[in-house]
């Protein structure tokens, strides 16, 4: 019977000729290319709200100077990506039907539905050929910021950075009366895997959708499964693109061997993304009051998510996270201790973090890159207002879960998620040296490592492994 494949570039990232990933120059590149990246996605959630009003009007949603001269060419550009997206939309109705609805589909049914879904996907989500031609030159700036005013911030969030916990906590009245109930879609075959998305009421009071995820299962699944739940980076579109690093270097890589991965959406990202916005934009869109509402919702999710896996008969539960997941998964680690004891996991894997935000809004590479800095120092926002932000926007300073159940995986080169930062946390949690592994790369050259590499996986494989038999106990600091 068919089933979902592994994709080509995949295959190629992890040939011989994939080491250009973790060398300096392809670091470098790839930083210098992120701006035109994003220049390309923000044009397209302009498109998105504008797509009927005429060049001057999509001009001005994307935040771009007047430019006469590029008006037949934006006409065309538009009407080409209305073309995708009236195909995508036509898609996705077929698809809902087959995945959420009532249709009785057949499997094969639904692995070609599951192929075009993605295909469309991906030229609606990032049209890099409709609308390229903008990024050129920084004609369209990378985010259409909405920075929220520092003394209204303090007045909103006073209660909250007095008490974190009103933000990270759980409420007994939401967990007693309001727990979100978790749907699951029809399956769907991959490659040694069987795939399902879940969804459910963020927990968060701060939004109002559905929290997202994708999870992989052994195909042949017999008994209980130990979990990871992992969160990807920033700016990442998931199960929206034909690739995702984690769901081949983790969903495809763990679930055949026995165990159920689950990959979450964070807040704003993938099936979430907002109307005029691309995937993850509102986080740096809206910082710093974009973080840590993505911080506290995603944790709160994770703690669902937990929870799920354990009422499946999960016999243990990690919870790992790459770059801005691995932010929240730390968040997670060092704040569930005063949740229900089912949402708890047994283990932490953050990977690629920072471990002092309000340092890495102030200094980091991303900040300069995307002109971050500028418009927090316009709307007035400080090095000793952002500090005073640090409650929120960081992870505390002690663990929820003990120390020796922390794995970390950072680069020491790595200046987008300062490393020295990570190095000090990791130190005030008092994590084990030998829990904490150092990559001599920089931040993408992370992702590279958990591309190429096994190193990470045969962690998880192992340390959830043993917990689930019972040789790692779980224990809270």
């Amino acid at each position: 019977m068919d089933h979902l494949e592994t994709p080509a570039v995949h295959r190629l990232l992890t040939s011989p000729a994939g080491r250009v990933l973790t060398s300096r120059p392809f670091e470098a590149l790839k930083t210098r290319m992120l701006p035109r990246e994003f220049s390309v996605v923000r044009a397209r959630a302009a498109a998105d709200v504008a797509l009927s009003a005429g060049p001057e009007a999509f001009l001005r949603e994307v935040d771009a100077p007047p430019a006469p001269h590029l008006h037949d060419r934006i006409e065309r550009a538009l009407a080409e990506y209305a073309r995708i997206r009236d195909d995508y939309d036509e898609t996705m109705e077929r698809w809902n039907s087959v995945f959420w609805g009532d249709y009785e589909s057949l499997p094969d049914e639904r692995v070609a539905i599951e192929r075009e879904r993605r295909e469309i996907s991906q030229q609606r989500a990032k049209p890099s050929d409709v609308f390229g031609f903008l990024s050129k030159d920084h004609f369209v700036p990378p985010v259409k910021f909405e920075t929220p005013d520092p003394v209204a911030a303090k007045v909103r969030w006073h209660h909250e950075l007095a008490e974190p916990e009103r933000l990270y906590g759980f409420a007994e009245a939401r967990v007693t009366e309001e727990f979100p109930r978790v749907e699951r879609s029809a399956t769907v075959r991959g490659p040694g895997t069987v795939e399902y998305l879940l969804r459910f009421t963020s927990p968060s009071p701060h939004l109002g959708d559905k929290a997202t995820a994708r999870v992989y299962e052994p195909d042949d699944a017999d008994g209980d499964l130990p979990t990871l739940v992992f969160h990807s980076g920033w700016g990442m579109f998931d199960d929206q693109l034909v690739y995702w690093p984690e769901e081949e270097y983790l969903g495809r890589t763990l679930a055949p061997e026995g165990f159920r991965v689950i990959l979450p959406d964070a807040p704003w990202h993938g099936w979430r993304e907002l109307s005029g916005y691309y995937s993850g934009e509102p986080y740096i869109a809206r910082a710093p009051v974009g973080l840590f509402t993505l911080y506290s919702a995603a944790a709160l999710e994770t703690g669902v998510l937990v929870d799920w896996a354990r009422t499946e008969g999960a016999p243990a539960v990690g919870v790992g996270g790459v770059s801005l997941g691995g932010i929240t998964a730390l968040h997670v680690g060092g704040r569930c201790d005063d949740w229900p004891e089912s949402m708890r996991p047994d283990l932490l894997f953050p990977v690629g973090m920072p471990g002092a935000v309000d340092q890495t809004l102030l200094s980091g590479e991303l900040t300069t890159l995307l002109g971050i800095d500028t418009v927090l120092d316009a709307a007035g926002w400080t090095g000793e207002t952002l500090h005073e932000f640090a409650p929120l926007l960081n992870p505390p300073k002690e663990p929820a879960i003990a120390p020796e159940r922390i794995f970390s995986y950072i680069g020491t080169r790595d200046e987008m998620a300062p490393s020295r930062t990570a190095r000090i946390l990791l130190d005030e949690w008092g994590v084990p040296t030998q829990n904490r592994r150092e990559w001599d790369c920089g931040h993408f050259g992370v992702l590279s490592k958990l591309i190429r590499g096994d190193e990470f996986q045969q962690t998880v494989k192992g340390e959830l492994g043993a917990a689930a038999q019972g040789e790692h106990p779980r224990v809270t600091a």
